[in-house]
């Protein structure tokens, strides 16, 4: 399990482990149950269903961040099924020139769509318990209460693991997720030898490597050895050699004031201001119990769980669209923080994987495809050391006493559940009267939008694509800003500093 995930906290501070109804209800069953036999085999069914199920989830009108209508599940901050990445070009819209193809692919995702954590679980029943109290009166909002149940069995309850019924379960979301990538990439895929792809060590992580294997390589691939599961322990001894570098930095999991837990202390600090005011609205129609930011924290919590489990949650409907801004903003600070541009262990910890990936990409003759799974902890770094969702100020800091709407650092569309980042190498190969050149070209997907790289001119020939050279000097630069993962960690003189498992 991961430290980011498993870490034992008191509900949610540092010290704890953590559109409208517009038709008729038949009319909202009826279509409900349409978009789930309409779901397909791709990011494009996820998206039918999504804005078919739309006004069961309250969907209303945009507040401005999201194009179009209110889509909820652009403020889940993580917590919610995988979604495009918006203010970005599409993936089908980012065509290659006739002289160009992608050559060389790298996946980093997250874990496929789960129930909550222990942690956060264990925070969700003991509220509901206390709601469920003699002494407890539901009215209102909080009246569904009467007859609802948890979405999981509170005595067996399937904490940690992949959500697997209803149209967002996390394993039909990587096994369709697999195929997807299988069709963009299939000319990658050697017919004469196993490809090899990576995972963490966390049961959920391997489940969606063997998930996406199932769709991408087919449902043999066990025993008709086209591919080949690597796991990689998410212990501390394997210092820079890892998938989970949060794991490895001594000093980042020890350092109180600067480390893993200053996301959480963050955190705090807003969830005290944004929560008051919800609390007292919903004590007016709960008679008998006082509700703690921790409290109204787990009930926007299960909206998300609930939405992975069943495919729609009436809490949902608790709370306005500014509250729910407000949680967005909660789930970006605690990244911001803990391991994203906020945090000064982050960007060396991001750099492992990218430095691994920079080598392979300036191999010419490896035209392969390379996947790898972890937790959202391990990809905010990267995001962190790639600096493409900073703030344009120098000092990096996010306010937790109001909502900075400004921010470029928005991650509910960028770590959903099974969110990835692809880096693609690009070749064009140019004939010429005399000879024929060949450029090599770097650019990267965020859940399918292309995103531009900060800093680096764009090559002409392919929008928001670098030229190859400039990647691998931009890659370069990043250890001499953020540190070596070793001694920025604390690591001994012997301890690995770098990635030597991810190859062909």
């Amino acid at each position: 399990m991961h430290p980011y995930e498993k870490r034992t906290f008191p509900p949610l501070n540092p010290q704890m482990a953590p559109r409208r109804i517009r038709r008729r209800l038949s009319w909202i069953v009826l279509v409900s149950l349409s978009a789930y036999l309409l779901f397909q085999t791709s990011s494009t069914g996820r998206n039918k269903l999504r804005s078919a199920a739309a006004p069961l989830l309250g969907f209303l009108k945009c507040d401005g961040h999201s194009p179009g209508d209110w889509d909820l599940f652009y403020h889940l901050g993580g917590n919610g099924p995988w979604i495009p990445k918006i203010n970005t070009v599409s993936y089908s819209e980012a065509v290659l020139p006739n002289a160009c193809r992608v050559d060389q692919v790298h996946m980093l995702s997250r874990h496929g769509e789960r129930y909550p954590t222990r942690n956060a679980g264990a925070r969700h029943l003991d509220l509901l318990d206390r709601l469920q109290g003699p002494q407890v009166t539901l009215r209102g909002a909080l009246s569904f209460l009467n007859s609802w149940t948890y979405f999981t069995s509170p005595t067996d309850p399937a904490f940690e693991n992949l959500t697997a019924s209803g149209p967002y379960a996390g394993t039909l979301q990587a096994h369709n997720t697999g195929k997807l990538l299988r069709k963009r990439y299939d000319n990658l895929i050697p017919k004469n030898r196993r490809t090899k792809f990576w995972s963490c060590g966390s049961e959920r992580d391997v489940e969606t490597a063997q998930k996406f294997a199932d769709g991408f390589f087919g449902p043999n691939w066990t025993t008709d050895h086209s591919a080949e599961l690597e796991v990689i322990p998410e212990t501390e001894d394997r210092a820079g050699d890892t998938l989970t570098p949060g794991d490895t930095c001594y000093r980042y999991v020890r350092d109180g004031a600067q480390g893993h837990d200053a996301g959480y202390a963050k955190l705090g600090e807003w969830q005290a201001k944004f929560t008051k005011p919800i609390a007292e609205r919903l004590e007016q129609e709960a008679n008998g119990i006082e509700f703690s930011m921790y409290d109204i924290y787990s009930m926007m919590e299960m909206c998300g769980f609930e939405i992975l489990a069943r495919g729609a949650s009436p809490w949902c409907e608790v709370f306005s669209h500014q509250e729910w801004l407000e949680f967005e903003y909660a789930r970006d600070v605690l990244h911001f923080y803990r391991a994203g541009p906020g945090n000064p262990y982050a960007g060396a910890m991001g750099w492992l994987w990218l430095n691994a990936t920079r080598s392979l990409l300036l191999n010419e003759s490896s035209e392969d495809a390379y996947f790898s799974f972890v937790h959202d902890g391990d990809i905010v770094p990267v995001l962190a050391t790639l600096q493409v969702l900073n703030e344009l100020l120098i000092d990096q800091e996010l306010p937790t006493d109001h909502v900075k709407t400004d921010r470029r650092w928005r991650t509910s569309d960028v770590v959903p559940m099974g969110g990835r980042l692809v880096l693609e190498r690009v070749v064009c190969d140019h004939t010429e009267p005399i000879k024929t050149t060949r450029d090599h070209f770097v650019r990267l997907f965020i859940n399918d939008g292309l995103v531009k790289l900060p800093g680096l001119q764009s090559a002409q020939e392919i929008k928001h694509a670098v030229r190859l050279e400039l990647f691998q000097e931009f890659i370069g630069s990043r250890r001499d800003i953020f540190g070596d993962f070793r001694s920025v960690c604390s690591l001994s003189d012997d301890a690995p500093d770098r990635i030597t498992f991810l190859h062909q």
